[in-house]
């Protein structure tokens, strides 16, 4: 389990080092060209790295490791859509023309021997600082666009992966928040929908660490996806719902404190065939159809009258290693609503 989340930081500080290459490689290639004009193309393209490394550094900081999914600030950051363009912009700007006026002024004091002068004028100064601030908000509306549909789903409809359907072999994790209609009941519609926010709010990270894609949300109950390849490392399909069971357990004061109910879990896990593709023209989504989806609902439910937590079929199992830190107990051939045939499944609990 804390694998998981060590994983996922490896992942983010992949992605950081990247961005800081990438960065880096058009920040020198920036400052080359504005030394074309005789003032020094190397002297301009060490600011140009320097720049580069401050502030898509800091932007990228604040985006990977303060804004994460689940975080405290991220939930801070529950205001309209412009609104959280305007002051990502607001303040992003405030880097961007700190680095770009102090740069230079490093770069001299670093290598005062070999700087004659200020290798930017000005003018040129104002249109790095136009170029950076105008591509800075170009990439903070396309995250906060990314972040509606999921940044996955975003990708992949712009790469147009799911243009024309295709069929694909998917892990399918159903996790249904237990009680919420006793608690929707007892706190009334506003709360209760805070309630199952925070609950949402709350488990995005564990799905995050878990390489999951959160497919939807419907009612009180959150649709995990992975294809076949995606979760079979580490059996992530599984320890998902133990981490996130785990990260609801760290918060049960605050939620007993704000709402006087602690969330708890059940879930059921499928794997199968579906037709992936994309639907719809003035909203355009990706979706999924097969019975894959449908007897995951139906194993969910089942966990009711098996008295589990956790419910996966012997086609999800039999598809993931064995984990030594899982207990798999066969609850033989279930008889489920709406299928005709049973289906095999076991009780998943961690040691």
């Amino acid at each position: 389990m804390p694998a998981a989340g060590r994983s996922l930081q490896r992942e983010r500080l992949r992605l950081y080092l990247r961005i800081i290459a990438v960065s880096t490689v058009l920040g020198a290639g920036y400052g080359f060209a504005l030394g074309l004009d005789g003032r020094s193309p190397l002297l301009n393209a060490l600011v140009g790295i320097v720049n580069s490394i401050l502030i898509a550094g800091s932007i990228a900081g604040i985006e990977i490791f303060v804004l994460r999914e689940g975080s405290s600030m991220k939930r801070l950051l529950g205001l309209p859509f412009v609104a959280v363009v305007l002051l990502k912009t607001v303040v992003y700007a405030a880097i961007i023309v700190g680095v770009i006026a102090g740069g230079v002024r490093a770069v001299i004091f670093l290598f005062p021997r070999h700087v004659p002068g200020a290798p930017l004028d000005p003018a040129t100064e104002l249109v790095t600082i136009g170029v950076s601030l105008a591509t800075t908000l170009f990439f903070v509306v396309v995250l906060q666009a990314a972040g509606l549909v999921g940044r996955r789903t975003f990708r992949n409809l712009m790469l147009g992966r799911y243009r024309h359907p295709r069929a694909e072999r998917r892990f399918f994790l159903f996790v249904d928040v237990v009680g919420s209609t006793g608690i929707a009941e007892r706190l009334g519609p506003l709360q209760a929908h805070r309630f199952l926010s925070a609950v949402f709010s709350a488990t995005a990270e564990p799905i995050a660490a878990c390489r999951g894609e959160i497919y939807q949300y419907v009612g009180d109950e959150i649709v995990v996806t992975w294809t076949e390849e995606e979760g079979r490392p580490q059996a992530r399909p599984l320890h998902c719902f133990f981490l996130m069971e785990a990260c609801l357990r760290e918060l049960k004061a605050q939620f007993l404190a704000q709402f006087a109910a602690e969330p708890r879990l059940r879930a059921a896990l499928h794997l199968g065939e579906v037709i992936a593709g994309e639907v719809g023209e003035v909203r355009r989504a990706i979706v999924y159809h097969g019975d894959v989806m449908n007897t995951a609902s139906r194993l969910e439910q089942a966990t009711r009258d098996a008295g589990v937590r956790f419910i996966a079929s012997a086609a999800a199992v039999d598809a993931l290693e064995k984990q030594p830190d899982l207990e798999y107990r066969d609850l033989g051939a279930l008889a489920l609503r709406g299928r005709k045939d049973p289906i095999r499944a076991w009780a998943i609990e961690h040691r």
